[in-house]
């Protein structure tokens, strides 16, 4: 039986975040799918999987989707996700 790869499903979400004064900016969410201590699935299999991915299916899973609407949000990469909103570790 073979495992199920992990993938991450990475969010951007335009006021999400907020600054000491209270001026909204965007903000990243990411889920991880999978078993934890499966290889993470990249390249050409993570484009042909997130071709089938809809923002308003990744904001139901994050419980987001009666806050924010699929215009407030894109889809990033694991990469991009990581880059921009610098955790120390994948989520």
């Amino acid at each position: 039986m073979s495992k199920m790869k992990k993938i991450r499903l990475c969010l951007e979400v335009q006021g999400l975040g907020q600054d000491d004064l209270g001026t909204p900016f965007p903000a990243g969410v990411c889920l991880t799918l999978g078993n934890e201590d499966a290889e993470e699935m990249t390249g050409a299999e993570y484009r042909d999987f997130m071709k089938e991915i809809k923002v308003e299916e990744v904001l139901r899973l994050t419980c987001l989707d009666k806050l924010y609407t699929p215009a407030d949000c894109r889809l990033i990469t694991p990469e991009e996700y990581d880059r921009e909103y610098g955790e120390d570790e994948p989520c």
